[in-house]
């Protein structure tokens, strides 16, 4: 049975996958990426609004913080004010449904903010229209902006803020699981365990 706090994950899927289905592609796909990501060295912290999902995020050697506001965005304001308070310099997020992540692309996508200018680093979804990852050095230096055109609002914010942009492309960063197609595809590779 998966974990309370997927239940209402991957609603997109809904006419391919049952509830049970779907929940239970969401957990693996968020313990993959927080596996992958905890395998970098660096401190991983899960941002939702579900306290349920602490025993997940700790076996896999992350923390979760519990967000006091609804939706994305809010929950990475304030993680990302959090970070900052406990003097972080350069803050990475990445969706929870990257069925193929590896540690070498959240590196890539981590340098690409590094430097001593203000930096945004993208990694957009393979339409080249979403974001599936940032990497923002401060942590502060644009908001965020995730949601339907992402990639255009996250350049559009980077310009205003006259900090430097960095695409990084890398293919496990760029594929993620919205859509029916999107699951058929990850199927077809035979990568599932």
């Amino acid at each position: 049975m998966p974990h309370r706090g997927f239940e209402h994950a991957k609603t997109r899927l809904a006419t391919v996958l049952e509830p049970d289905a779907r929940a239970a592609l969401a957990e693996y796909l968020l313990r993959h990426v927080l596996e992958v990501a905890v395998a970098t060295g660096d401190e991983v912290v899960v941002i939702s609004p579900d306290s349920s999902l602490e025993p997940v995020a700790q076996a896999a050697g992350a923390r979760l913080t519990v967000q006091r506001g609804m939706g994305l965005n809010a929950g990475l304001t304030q993680a990302a004010g959090e970070a900052m308070a406990d003097g972080v310099d350069r803050l990475g997020v990445l969706h929870g449904d990257l069925p193929n992540l590896q540690p070498a692309e959240i590196a890539a996508l981590l340098d690409a903010a590094g430097g001593d200018r203000p930096m945004v680093a993208i990694a957009p979804d393979a339409a080249d229209t979403g974001t599936n990852g940032l990497a923002l050095a401060p942590p502060d230096v644009i908001g965020f902006h995730f949601g339907k055109e992402s990639l255009i609002a996250y350049r559009a914010a980077a310009k205003r803020a006259g900090a430097w942009i960095t695409i990084v492309r890398r293919p496990g960063l760029a594929f993620d699981i919205d859509t029916p197609d999107d699951l058929a595809a990850w199927l077809a590779e035979g990568r599932v365990a």
